[in-house]
């Protein structure tokens, strides 16, 4: 078995630097090797990176056959649909949404179900193969895509997790509601800008780190935590859990050190105060005592 600093190593060897030089158009071979790292160590990326390219050319080849030229976007988006959906029936997993295999882009290939960010990955891929360019969106608790159409004139907002749904901005505000219930947030273009490849794959270790820490399965936490350090080491919250999982080991002055840094970095943090205590408590040998 790999030591943790091996795994760390062999990710930033694998997708690092293609994560932070920002493909993503290459988030599917990312998220396999995220997959292949935290819980398949014999996961062959290539062989599922394969699979996941089949569909994408039995997609192309039937629109070939079913759509006219030119192809309005609209048409290519319903054929997408039409096949993942229903050819493929791919479904989003609502029964049970938290369960880290909804984030293994391998497993939600086999199981044809996932959360928001996997089928957005998977549905980008596929686009891919039609030469239609979609470009991911890091929405509040909702990873959605988009198309921008040609000449910039306009976009289409698309939710994968509800089959291809097409978002307008009411369906978009909606949707912003429920992430924020009883606040009053407005829908602004920011929400839907494309986000980078760094934030995506970011987001999909959060998503794990929030499944393991359930199950308390804290050495894949840890994992995961130090893999979103390797593309951005001044990740705030990541800095601060660093600190976190260090302190549950019992190494008082590397957590205190950690989170001292998180305060450096996000002065303003909404828990500023609890983690000052913290680091206080650490200083004066007083923390985990009543």
């Amino acid at each position: 078995m790999p030591k943790p600093e091996e795994l760390v190593s062999d990710w930033k060897r694998s997708v690092v630097d293609d994560v932070i030089a920002d493909r993503t158009d290459d988030l599917a071979r990312f998220a396999l090797h995220a997959a292949r790292i935290l819980a398949y160590p014999d996961l062959d990326v290539n062989d599922a990176l394969r699979k996941v390219d089949d569909m994408g050319r039995q997609a192309a080849e039937s629109a070939k056959k079913k759509l006219a030229t030119p192809r309005r976007p609209t048409q290519v988006i319903e054929h997408i649909n039409s096949y993942l959906f229903e050819t493929q029936k791919f479904r989003p997993n609502t029964d049970d949404y938290y369960n880290p295999l909804n984030s293994y882009l391998n497993v939600v290939m086999e199981r044809k179900t996932g959360i928001p960010i996997t089928l957005c990955i998977l549905y980008m891929r596929v686009a891919g193969a039609l030469d239609f360019q979609l470009l991911p969106i890091n929405f509040p608790s909702h990873f959605l895509l988009k198309h921008v159409m040609e000449g910039g004139n306009g976009e289409i907002v698309i939710d994968p997790f509800n089959g291809g749904r097409i978002m307008d901005d009411y369906a978009l505000k909606a949707l912003l509601e429920r992430s924020y219930p009883g606040r009053q947030i407005s829908l602004t273009r920011a929400f839907v800008e494309k986000t980078t490849a760094s934030q995506a794959v970011i987001r999909l270790l959060n998503n794990l780190k929030g499944s393991y820490y359930e199950s308390q399965d804290m050495d894949k936490y840890e994992l995961a935590n130090e893999m979103v350090l390797a593309i951005d080491q001044y990740n705030p919250d990541a800095i601060r859990d660093r600190g976190i999982v260090l302190l549950k080991k019992g190494l008082s002055d590397e957590a205190a050190s950690a989170l001292n840094m998180y305060l450096e970095v996000d002065p303003e943090a909404e828990d500023a105060d609890d983690v000052l205590d913290i680091i206080r408590q650490i200083r004066s040998g007083t923390y985990g005592k009543k």
